[in-house]
C-alpha cells in the first residue's frame, strides 16, 4: 500500500513539473513578442520564476497562475524588468516597468 501511494505521489509531482515547464517556455515566447511588438530589447534570453498562485479560470474552476520576470532594455545601456502571469498557456497579464523612450 505505501509503495503505492509513493508511485501516486511520484507520477503527481512529475505531471506537475512537466506542466510548469511547459508553462515557462510559452512565457518566454510571448515576452519576446510582447517586447518585439513594443519596440524593446529582450535581454539575457530567458524569463525567471516569479510565484505561483492558485486562480479561478473564466468557467471557475481552479487552476495554477504562474508569474515570471525578464529583463528588456531600450538602448542597450540600462536594464528594466518585464513582468508576465500565465494561465496555462495564456498569458494573463503582461507589464513593462516604466523605462526611457
Amino acid at each position: 500500500m505505501s509503495e503505492l501511494f509513493f508511485l501516486m505521489v511520484l507520477f503527481v509531482a512529475v505531471a506537475l513539473w512537466w506542466k510548469l515547464s511547459s508553462t515557462r517556455e510559452h512565457a518566454l515566447t510571448a515576452a519576446k513578442r510582447h517586447c518585439a511588438e513594443v519596440g524593446v530589447q529582450f535581454l539575457d534570453g530567458s524569463v525567471m520564476s516569479n510565484g505561483i498562485r492558485i486562480s479561478r479560470n473564466a468557467s471557475g474552476n481552479l487552476t495554477l497562475v504562474q508569474k515570471f520576470r525578464f529583463e528588456f532594455s531600450t538602448s542597450g545601456d540600462q536594464r528594466y524588468w518585464g513582468f508576465t502571469e500565465m494561465m496555462g498557456r495564456r498569458v494573463v497579464k503582461m507589464e513593462l516597468e516604466a523605462h526611457r523612450v
